[in-house]
């Protein structure tokens, strides 16, 4: 494998992002990274990222070199803020060392001129990288090559890139009370060359769940809701579905309420009266979740992932301290519903479905998870950065002395010293840190695991990764264990070509437009509403028995609209067969 990045190949600009920027804010990063093109050579693209907030993604910019035969480096020159202001790259070439440059402050797109015949750098004055390069982080990935940049963020935080294989992430070196780790923040691109299946069919929408109106040309307008008019609930995403003494609910991410501005994006519940019905009937709770405890915060990326019962008590998993030390989502806990029996009532405004926090669960490497009680185990999921990172897993006994008194007492001590990470075969770790990947490459966030007892195996739902070469999907895996051997990647919903649905706009239901011409979608919130939207967060509801196969429905979040919608995918026998063989 040849590096694609060199040490030289990332800094932080110079420039201000704004005339209002404090001189010690963190700038913008700024990297050239190369890709294959199949004949000994490199197409060296500027990639480019905002450090004001941990969601800002990594864009592609203009194309520097599509001759080059190694990485290139970065450096800038001239003073910040004048057109004098440039980025620097020297490219190797079959001639040699060429210089290209990039004028910063000029107005218009964003050309890299050739320059000309360069000297070649010398070495690069960057921080040492010091990162993980160990099985417990990368799998069976390897290392290849690594650009560092110190950087104004927080107290001068080491930024990197890393290759692993063909896969680039991005990296901090987080200097913390307890500590210095370095910690994924992004993944700029996933070459996963392992085999993939497509489905005999695409997935295909059945509702809309929340909201109060579907946009979908041609759709019937109501949804299984009318969720703003029946509980102040204007847009929502997530909805996981949860099993619990008899009754069905949905868990729903950051919520937007309807002439309630105060409550911000907090979370929301919902319940299903009849869910094995074709449009089943959906209630939402007409004030949110509210977790307290611990200081666990309810913003903005501060969620409910998944939840687990015991007798009659519910206790949930939720995502807490968005943006702490510049991730987005900070750690997850784990928290304990007040009361048996969650009370749903659209009408009920003032009366929010209450938790209470017992724990922390991880900061780390579980801070999205899905849970599975299996008896007296319970099967955690779980990954680390916010849709960077592989999956890994956990277990606890909750049969091991102390643990169910102490969870019903809201006691989590016996809990947290219960839990044992897979480290790989039958072994099992207490350290976090020792946790491997169960595969790799990988660039995940929200996940979805269930067993499904017809079938005999786990599903797992996810989505691609950026540059994945499966295509912006919804992918399902399948094992017979918790740990593996999880099945090659099956395809089952390519959100571009079916959501966003360009020859056919009568069967778009996610917004592809931005000139304002494409009736699909809403205006949630000013962030999102001339926005183009995403499919993301698939989330397992049921598998039935249909003809020769089966039908699998799953909710999946689509940015704009901003809301959950519920997704039908008929399961042939043939894509059985690919998705239940082992890798």
């Amino acid at each position: 494998m040849r590096p694609l990045i060199g040490p030289a190949s990332l800094l932080e600009s110079d420039d201000r992002p704004a005339w209002w920027t404090p001189p010690w804010a963190p700038r913008r990063l700024e990297a050239l990274v190369g890709r294959e093109n199949g004949d000994g050579t490199l197409t060296v693209r500027h990639w480019f990222r905002g450090q004001s907030r941990p969601d800002n993604p990594w864009l592609a910019g203009d194309v520097v070199s599509m001759a080059a035969t190694g990485p290139a480096a970065l450096a800038q020159r001239g003073r910040s803020g004048t057109s004098g202001h440039e980025l620097v790259a020297t490219v190797p070439e079959a001639q040699g060392s060429v210089e290209y440059a990039w004028a910063v402050n000029v107005a218009g797109p964003g050309r890299w001129r050739r320059i000309g015949p360069a000297a070649p750098p010398g070495p690069p004055d960057r921080p040492a990288w010091d990162g993980p390069a160990s099985a417990a982080e990368w799998g069976d990935g390897t290392v290849i090559a690594v650009a560092t940049a110190a950087t104004r963020l927080r107290s001068g935080w080491v930024q990197a890139l890393v290759q692993v294989d063909a896969s680039v992430y991005h990296l901090h070196r987080q200097e913390r009370r307890d500590g210095i780790r370095w910690l994924r923040n992004a993944c700029l691109s996933l070459a996963d060359d392992s085999p993939f299946g497509t489905a005999e069919q695409a997935s295909v929408k059945l509702a809309q769940v929340s909201g109060e109106r579907d946009t979908q040309p041609g759709r019937p307008l109501g949804t299984l809701s009318g969720s703003e008019s029946r509980s102040g609930v204007r847009g929502t995403d997530l909805g996981v579905r949860i099993d619990h003494a008899g009754r069905t609910f949905l868990l729903c991410g950051d919520t937007h309420w309807s002439r309630r501005p105060w409550l911000g994006t907090r979370d929301s519940i919902a319940e299903i009266t009849d869910p094995d019905a074709e449009r089943p009937t959906v209630t939402f709770h007409g004030a949110p979740l509210s977790v307290r405890g611990d200081r666990t915060t309810m913003r903005e990326y501060d969620v409910p992932l998944d939840a687990f019962g015991l007798g009659d008590q519910l206790y949930a998993f939720f995502t807490s301290d968005h943006f702490r030390d510049a991730q987005v989502m900070g750690r997850s806990v784990l928290a304990r519903a007040l009361g048996t029996a969650p009370v749903i009532d659209p009408r009920r405004r003032l009366r929010p479905v209450r938790f209470s926090q017992l724990a922390t669960l991880s900061d780390h490497r579980f801070v999205n998870v899905s849970v599975h009680r299996d008896g007296d185990v319970l099967w955690l999921w779980g990954t680390g950065a916010y849709r960077a990172d592989d999956v890994r897993l956990a277990r606890v006994d909750l049969a091991a002395p102390g643990v169910r008194d102490g969870l019903r007492a809201g006691q989590a001590e016996p809990f947290l010293a219960a839990l044992r990470y897979w480290t790989g075969g039958t072994t099992w770790s207490p350290a976090e840190a020792d946790a491997r990947p169960l595969f790799t490459p990988g660039a995940l966030g929200e996940l979805s695991v269930r067993w499904v007892p017809e079938l005999g195996r786990y599903l797992m739902l996810t989505m691609s990764g950026p540059g994945d070469p499966i295509g912006a999907a919804v992918v399902l895996r399948t094992s017979p264990t918790p740990w593996g051997p999880w099945s090659p990647r099956l395809r089952l919903f390519d959100w571009i070509a079916a959501g966003m649905s360009f020859g056919d706009p009568s069967q778009r239901f996610i917004r592809a437009l931005g000139d304002g011409s494409d009736p699909v979608g809403d205006a949630v919130f000013r962030g999102q509403a001339n926005a183009t939207g995403a499919a993301y967060a698939p989330y397992f509801f049921d598998l039935r028995p249909d003809g020769d196969g089966w039908r699998l429905r799953y909710t999946l979040s689509t940015w704009n609209p901003y809301q959950v919608v519920l997704m039908q995918h008929r399961l042939t026998t043939t894509d059985l067969v690919v998705a239940s063989h082992p890798m």
